[in-house]
C-alpha cells in the first residue's frame, strides 16, 4: 500500500471513529443526565448500579453468594447485619410453585423474563400469576411516584396554594 493509500485509509477510519465517539459521548450524556434526575429523587445510585448488576447475571447464585460473604464479613466487624449462615442455602428445597411464584415475582417486579414452566402446570400458573400481580403493583407504584414527583415539582413552580387564585385579596384578579 502506498504512503497515500495509507493516509487515505487512516483518514477513513478516523471519520468513522470520530462520528462514532461524538455518539457514544452524547449517550454518555444523556446517562449522566437520567442518573442526575434518579439521585434528585433520592435514589441511590449504587442500588441502580447493583439492578443493572442483578439484571445481566448469568449464574443465579453469583448474586446470593457474594451477599452471603459481604455478610459474613460485616458480622465481623459487628454490624447488625442479622447474618444468618444458611440464609442463602439451597433453594433446591423450597417447593417447585413456592420457587415458581418467587421466580414470577422477580420477573414482574423487573419486567424482564418469560414464563419457563409449562403454563399449564401448577408452577407455570404460579410464576404467571405471581408475574402478572407484581406488574400490577409496580404499576401503581410507579404511577403514584410520579404523581407526587409531579406534584412536588408543580408546587416548586408554583408555590403552595397559588394553584386556584384563593389567596389573592378581594378586588385582585
Amino acid at each position: 500500500m502506498s504512503s497515500a493509500e495509507m493516509k487515505a485509509l487512516k483518514m477513513d477510519y478516523f471519520h468513522q471513529i470520530s462520528a462514532q465517539q461524538a455518539r457514544v459521548d452524547e449517550e454518555r450524556e444523556e446517562l449522566q443526565r437520567i442518573r442526575k434526575l434518579a439521585k434528585a429523587d433520592k435514589i441511590i445510585l449504587s442500588d441502580i448500579d447493583f439492578m443493572m448488576r442483578c439484571a445481566k447475571v448469568e449464574d443465579p447464585r453469583v448474586i446470593p453468594d457474594r451477599i452471603k460473604r459481604e455478610a459474613e464479613i460485616a458480622s465481623w466487624f459487628a454490624l447488625p447485619v442479622l447474618f444468618q449462615p444458611d440464609m442463602f442455602g439451597d433453594f433446591t428445597r423450597e417447593p417447585a410453585e413456592d420457587a415458581a411464584r418467587r421466580e414470577g415475582h422477580a420477573a414482574g417486579v423487573s419486567g424482564f423474563g418469560s414464563n419457563p414452566h409449562d403454563e399449564n402446570s401448577a408452577s407455570g400458573r404460579a410464576w404467571a400469576a405471581a408475574w402478572e400481580a407484581a406488574q400490577a403493583d409496580h404499576r401503581a407504584n410507579l404511577k403514584s411516584a410520579m404523581e407526587k414527583k409531579n406534584a412536588a415539582k408543580a408546587e416548586l413552580i408554583e408555590g403552595p396554594g397559588r394553584d386556584d387564585g384563593a389567596d389573592l385579596d378581594e378586588g385582585e384578579e
